[in-house]
């Protein structure tokens, strides 16, 4: 900090004298009856100056000379406007709203709907950058059924999601691994605490989308962006202040289709501004909780030596109630040469989650069936403060403070001291499984038809006898287990200086630095444990219990084609297993052969501290050559400080012993962006630039972790290498006067060290066949691609079809890797092939209705030993639908329906005819009412 304070005092000092009698400032902002625009292009007739308006609807145009101009607003959509003003020299002048479209009037559409008025802002913000970038408007989010941060950006050419229980929660762009984008809140990386990863890839299901004002997604970084973002940049923008007095509220109840219940919705956003105007604050709340229901298969399978054979078969029947809070308050204070502003950030999800699990041991001849409660928790606080301050008419400095927190835990199931993913199992041993194959290490397995067994990839027969059932009085009590999980990570401070100067109307100069203070702590713990036979004799079964049908088990994987809840037991409620675990826990003792532990080596790679640092510094200028042609061009250089805390396992001494590992490193990343505005409408954009990805969290610890329930054991590796890109993107953008916009891009990615999970067979602690997973780097690899948008209303086909309009974009990727232990090469972990969206809308201003088709192509999760042993996420492609209707200026009503297709999520290993999981979350629907006072 002491180093930030230095250079602010520096370039006050260079800049404190003689800068306010040689030029003038004009400042404005541009708006319709709607509110403010950004993304307008403001210019001085018969001059190359030139501003945009920035997310607030303002601009600034420095170092003007006194006289008269004719100030040209143009903003696709609505028709030119000019006015003219008066420049005095030495002075500030404020020039008063500019007003578009007074007329109500979008060029020869009668008035601007929703939908139109998304589509502006986008195509507006778009045209006006200086990089290759896409935006969302809170107009545009708001019409489409998606409900948090990740799934806002889905639709936007090049980027996709990553689904838990059907809902959206990481981002990606250009189909690459999630940690590989820089996703952000207000230009900042969020800390990650998630329950099953260690990965730097945020999650985003517990913000909701109505605390989002814009998002921006960079296809190509710029030097003032953080440089970790080899795939781009999702930035998500919050509400900062109202411009006026703001009251709306929005109301909102459904259904999902699998769970019973109902859901609901509820958003207030209260805003206004105070001391004659010089006050403005903004506070929105939000809360969506919502019932929920997910029916699942997951085929646990050998090595390509056994075939691949299914050891296990999991019927897992999952219900729950998800809540979901938001808050976000801002205020900002405009001051006589800038402004100073505070917000607060919160976002939380709870998930409270049961779970009955049949698994089917075919390899032990046994049932299992499990009784499964938690309670999940994340939770996201943050605090900005920042300012800019105007030198003079041709000098700003921008600084922002910021601290932010996340955190995963699990809530009090069973109790308040185990708080864990609670486990109770019951075992009916010697089943007789028919049908079954026996391989080459002379054990027994199912098989599918694609391996030569005689199960459909979605039908696996559950091979029991003829006859059999299973029986509650044959279930005895096998064990409990607590799954315990807790991470926290912090950025204790993030702070940021920047400073920029206009030498000229058409250069301008940029510097700044940025350091961030990271720490993170994790723990984790598999605790199984058992009865006590000797001091209490035989374990109880699971008739000892009340019994009754699972929730949802008449229609239980009713997609499948096999009907497996003929054959399910009754089961006890969660509530009664937990009470049980609570009255008799002293007659259980710790099985620590079967833990996962740091005692036994067992938990090693996920009980870690990290602290980190990041330190940055950057210079880039912009600089108008001539009305035509803009360059970009800049360098930022950052120091990466890692230090990982952890625990090594001596299997000789059998105990564990501290380990400390430190790592550090420069990266050095320039960019250079290229846009030639071939006309009004035109752009054809170049950019070369270089990124990175630091590795994981997880992937940096000196120990490993079992989980018996995957079978798996993952390891870290501390001498992982940084990946590091070098970029090429060429775009070209037409933007037609209706509103829309028709482009062509084309990306390649030279890819140094990439990060892979490299599987292999093997043996630990005494078992066999264990999946054993840790990250190596990787050779070179490259990533090309193009992606192609279309948005446009349909009136040029005819007048008639006025109303109607389409969005849609596609996005075509290849990649190649090598791996050392394969001949073959492989692609990126992670990257699909294709992305593409289509939605078709009707948009008349009093009614609307979109329908939203995306998809996202299947890609390699992890690389086996070979290209059939493979995992994969499975192709997958939703329908949404939404529709609403106007009453009058005050009230809005509309409906939501999410899923129509019932699209199952897939994994499945080389090829789709050998699942590892298929899950159906059945639809979504919501109706509800917005009202503004």
């Amino acid at each position: 900090m002491k180093k930030l304070t230095q250079i602010a005092a520096a370039i006050f000092l260079a800049t404190s004298s003689g800068v306010y009698a040689s030029s003038g400032k004009l400042v404005g902002t541009v708006k319709d009856f709607q509110g403010n625009l950004s993304g307008a292009s403001i210019s001085i007739k018969n001059t190359h100056v030139t501003a945009v308006t920035d997310y607030r609807g303002r601009f600034e145009l420095p170092k003007l000379a006194s006289g008269e101009y004719t100030l040209v607003v143009n903003y696709f959509g609505y028709e030119n406007s000019q006015m003219n003003v008066t420049v005095v020299e030495g002075k500030v002048t404020t020039v008063a709203p500019i007003v578009l479209n007074t007329q109500q009037e979008i060029e020869e559409v009668v008035s601007v709907g929703q939908i139109f008025r998304g589509a502006m802002a986008a195509a507006n913000n778009q045209r006006n950058a200086s990089n290759i970038i896409s935006v969302i408007a809170a107009d545009g989010i708001g019409k489409l059924p998606d409900r948090n941060a990740a799934e806002a950006v889905q639709r936007i050419p090049g980027v996709s999601i990553e689904r838990d229980q059907g809902e959206g929660r990481f981002v990606a762009v250009r189909g690459l691994p999630s940690q590989w984008s820089s996703a952000s809140i207000n230009g900042n990386r969020l800390p990650t605490a998630e329950e099953e990863t260690t990965s730097r890839a945020t999650a985003f299901d517990f913000f909701p989308s109505e605390l989002i004002e814009f998002v921006e997604v960079s296809k190509a970084i710029t030097p003032d962006m953080e440089g970790d973002a080899i795939g781009g940049s999702v930035n998500f923008i919050t509400k900062k202040s109202a411009d006026e007095f703001l009251l709306q509220t929005n109301f909102a109840v459904g259904q999902n289709e699998l769970a019973g219940g109902n859901n609901y919705s509820a958003n207030v956003v209260y805003g206004d501004r105070l001391m004659d105007d010089k006050l403005g604050f903004i506070v929105n709340a939000t809360a969506w909780k919502r019932d929920w229901a997910t029916d699942n298969y997951e085929p646990r399978r050998r090595g390509e030596s056994e075939d691949f054979g299914i050891y296990r078969l999991e019927l897992r029947d999952y219900t729950g109630t998800r809540e979901t809070y938001g808050l976000n308050g801002s205020m900002e204070y405009d001051l006589d040469n800038g402004s100073i502003s505070a917000s607060a950030l919160y976002g939380t999800l709870i998930d409270d989650e049961t779970h009955y699990k049949h698994r089917l041991r075919f390899d032990k001849d046994r049932a299992e069936l499990q009784h499964i409660r938690n309670e999940l928790l994340t939770q996201m606080h943050g605090f900005e403060f920042a300012g800019e301050h105007d030198i003079g008419f041709d000098k700003t400095i921008n600084w922002q403070l910021a601290t932010y927190e996340n955190e995963f835990r699990y809530g009090d199931k069973p109790n308040g001291q185990d708080n864990s993913y609670f486990v109770m199992r019951f075992d009916q041993k010697q089943v007789g499984y028919t049908g079954l194959k026996e391989a080459s290490n002379g054990k027994k397995y199912a098989y599918n038809l694609i391996d030569g067994g005689t199960d459909a990839w979605n039908g696996i027969s559950n091979h029991f006898p003829a006859g059999f059932n299973m029986d509650p009085t044959q279930a005895g009590l096998s064990w409990v287990e607590l799954y315990k999980v807790y991470v926290n990570e912090k950025d204790r401070v993030v702070a940021n200086l920047d400073f920029e100067w206009s030498i000229a109307p058409e250069l301008s100069y940029k510097f700044g630095v940025k350091y961030r203070d990271k720490v993170r702590h994790a723990d984790f713990a598999d605790e199984f444990y058992e009865w006590n036979t000797d001091e209490y004799g035989a374990a109880p079964t699971l008739a000892d219990f009340a019994l009754s049908d699972q929730p949802g088990r008449h229609d239980f994987l009713s997609d499948a084609h096999f009907n497996y809840q003929a054959q399910f037991s009754q089961v006890a409620t969660t509530e009664a297993t937990m009470a049980f675990w609570n009255k008799n826990r002293s007659k259980f003792r710790l099985n620590e052969d079967e833990s996962a532990l740091i005692s036994n080596g067992g938990a090693l790679g996920r009980n870690f501290d990290i602290e980190e640092q990041h330190t940055s510094i950057y210079g880039m200028a912009t600089y108008q050559v001539n009305p035509k042609l803009e360059v970009l061009a800049g360098l930022r250089l950052t120091k990466t400080d890692t230090t990982v805390s952890g625990h090594t396992y001596l299997s000789d001494e059998k105990r564990t012993v501290a380990t400390t590992q430190s790592n550090d490193y420069w990266s050095l990343l320039p960019a250079l962006h290229l846009t030639y505005h071939a006309t009004d409408t035109t752009n054809y954009r170049l950019a070369l630039t270089r990124s990175f990805a630091r590795p994981d969290f997880g992937s940096l610890t000196p120990g490993a972790t079992y989980l018996e329930a995957d079978n798996k054991l993952d390891s870290g590796n501390p001498a992982l290498n940084p990946t590091y890109s070098n970029n090429l993107d060429v775009m070209v953008e037409h933007y037609f006067d209706r509103v829309g916009l028709v482009s062509v891009g084309a990306f390649y990615k030279d890819i140094q060290d990439p990060i892979f999970e490299k599987r292999s067979t093997g043996n630990y602690n005494g078992r066999d066949g264990i999946n054993i997973v840790r990250p190596e780097n990787g050779e070179r690899a490259w990533l090309a691609g193009f992606e192609l948008a279309f948005n446009r209303d349909l009136g040029f086909i005819s007048a008639t079809l006025e109303n109607f309009g389409v969005m849609t974009n596609a996005t075509f990727m290849d990649s190649q890797m090598r791996i050392p232990t394969r001949d073959d090469k492989v692609h990126i972990p992670r990257q699909a092939s294709e992305l593409y969206n289509f939605t078709l809308y009707y948009d008349d201003t009093a009614f609307a209705a979109r329908i939203a088709l995306n998809h996202k192509g299947a890609y390699i999760e992890e690389h086996g030993k070979s290209s059939q042993s493979d995992s994969y996420y499975g192709a997958n492609t939703s329908v949404d639908f939404t529709t609403s209707y106007q009453i009058n200026e005050q009230t809005l009503i509309y409906l939501e329906l999410n899923n129509l297709t019932n699209e199952a999520l897939e994994y499945y290993m080389g090829e789709k005819g050998r699942p590892l999981q298929v899950e159906y979350y059945g639809m979504r629907g919501m109706i509800g009412i917005n009202y503004q006072f």
